[in-house]
This record gives C-alpha cells, structure tokens and sequence, in this order.
C-alpha cells in the first residue's frame, strides 16, 4: 500500500526537511566536464544525473523538427529511509516555533504513530522534482502534482504519482541535448568567391555523434535513459537568390568515429551568377542531426526508439564574390 503522505497544510513543512536532511548524501547533476556540483530542485535534491559526452559540450540546444520531446515538469523520486526521514523531521522540529511548529510535531506523531515512519518495511520515501529549478532545460509543461513527500513500497509507485521512469529520463536527455553549430570550410575561400565557379563545402573535422545519459541510482532505483544525436544532412544558403542553384543539401557519410560532408563530388553546388558588389552574400549552414533513444545507459544500445529531429545551424559566413574579366585578343 502506497503509507501515508503528508498533508497539504504542510507544503512548507515537507520542503523545509531537505534542508534540515543532513543524514542524507548530497545528490549533484554531473553534465560532463566543468559542470558539476549540488543542484537544489523545488521540494528536494534530485540524484538524477546527466552524463553528456565531449561532443555535446559548448553547444547550443537543438531546435526540434516534427514535434517536441519536452522534460517533465516535476516528477517523484526516492529520498529519504524511514530512518533518514525520522531523523530530518526531529532536526526540522528543532527549528519551529509556533503554530506551524505545533503542526508539525502533529504530523509528527501521527507518522510515528503509523507504523513508525515505514521502519523495518521494503520501500523508501518519495518527493517532488521539479525540472526547471535544475537545468537550464525547454520545459514547457506545467506541474499537475502535489508537492510532498510520500511512502512507496519498492516496485508499487501510488496509482497517479508521477515516478520517474526511463522514458521520463529520455526526455530529460533530450531537452539537455546540445548540438554543434555547423562550422563548414568553403573552398574557394569566403573573400575569393568567383562569378560562375561552384562552392565546394567541407568540414576541417568529421562531426562526431553527441550522446548525453539521464540516470537514477539510488535507494533502490536503478534506472537510465539516453539519446543520441547523429548528423544526417546539411543545407547550404548561398543568402541570395542570385545563385543558382540556391540552395543545396547533401548527405553525410560516416567518415571514422564521425561523419563528414565534401561537396566536391556532389552533383549540387551553390554557385554565384553575379558578384556582390562591394558586399557580401550571408552564406549559411544547416545541419539536421536524426535523434534516438534507448532505456539504457549506452546510447548505442537497442532498442533505439525515434525522437524528433534537431537541427543546428551556424553563424552566416560573409561572402564575397568577384567577377573575373576575361580579355579576349583577335
């Protein structure tokens, strides 16, 4: 049976005890190199962490395509043993005064008097995790739960209680997805662009796949998720319309552990039919990067469930394109 939750009078109550939890580990968000940290989320301190691999580091979050895998807004998680919760409620009780401690200690002794806060019994105590007060993440749903802290037996979740599943954790993967902006080699050069003469693109590097894992291990709970972003095509704007063609898109080819594009023998090429005339052409990238995830901590693992595509695109390359006099003697 899901045990006693604690009342609604006591929203404040059941916040103020993480503070006053000092029996309980420090939980912390670890997103890879340089990022780090105890990270305070609404009601409690998640022990979610995000694993995110070097390609995702320094880039920007990817703009969803056909639809949106967007973290919850809130959702519950183990926190406390019947015995770390006894102990933060008497430490929390030591530092209330008046009616809302005179409450406090009510629902104190009625937790004590139920069966003794759960000791002896399989299962932990659960509180609220709210997303959007621990990464910076496109949360757009609104919380529909009642903030708290509730009994649940191993493995039997309360029937309406958001707990956290993989499939919860894929979508914190998503929203914490960062992608490369595109960064393509022209040849010939930006400032040497020709009348006439197709724009071959390249990458100085192959673009390496990004990775980031949501994972969930702790009193009793061992669950992940994670999302892989591959690139799968990139879109040159030759940023007018006096080029022909305009627009070109082309595949990319896994070139070692990443993927690369070169446009040389492609049969597409942007290609400037007039010269800009003192100024510049904004010749723009776009790489679109197809998304999956898996209930696991490999990304690369099965099965590999389909998200929404993300695209990235780049800061627009200045273009300058001459016109070469040909002279032409008799």
């Amino acid at each position: 049976m899901p045990g006693r939750k604690l009342s609604k009078s006591l929203g404040v109550v059941a916040a103020a005890l993480v503070v006053a939890a000092t029996a309980v580990p420090s939980a912390h968000a670890d997103l890879g190199t340089g990022w780090g940290g105890s990270t305070t989320i609404g009601t409690i301190e998640s022990h979610v962490e995000l694993r995110v691999n070097d390609a995702g580091q320094g880039g920007t979050h990817l703009t969803s395509v056909g639809g949106s895998w967007d973290p919850p807004a809130c959702w519950y998680e183990p926190e406390y043993t019947p015995e770390e919760f006894d102990t933060a409620f008497q430490q929390l009780l030591a530092s209330l005064a008046g009616a809302i401690g005179a409450e406090a200690q009510k629902e104190y002794d009625a937790l004590k008097a139920d069966q003794d806060f759960h000791r002896g019994q399989d299962g932990r105590w659960w509180g609220m995790v709210k997303t959007k007060k621990a990464w910076d993440l496109p949360t757009t749903a609104t919380c529909t739960q009642q903030p708290g802290i509730v009994w649940v037996s191993t493995g039997n979740p309360p029937a309406g209680m958001l707990a956290v599943t993989p499939l919860m954790l894929s979508k914190l993967a998503y929203g914490a997805t960062k992608l490369p902006p595109p960064s393509v080699k022209l040849s010939p050069a930006p400032d040497k662009q020709t009348v006439n003469l197709p724009t071959y693109v390249t990458f100085a590097e192959p673009i390496q796949p990004v990775s980031v894992t949501a994972s969930l291990d702790y009193e009793g709970v061992h669950i992940a998720a994670s999302t892989l972003a591959v690139p799968v095509s990139l879109r040159i704007d030759a940023g007018t319309s006096d080029a022909s063609p305009a627009l070109c898109t082309y595949p990319f080819t896994k070139s070692g552990s990443g993927y690369q594009v070169d446009s040389s023998v492609a049969s597409c090429n942007i290609t400037y039919q007039r010269s800009s005339r003192g100024g510049t052409y904004p010749l723009t990238a776009q790489v679109t990067w197809k998304v999956t995830w898996t209930p696991s901590s490999n990304p690369f693992g099965a099965p590999a469930n389909p998200l929404p595509d993300g695209t990235t695109s780049g800061v627009p390359q200045d273009v300058i394109v001459r016109e070469i006099q040909t002279i032409v003697t008799g």
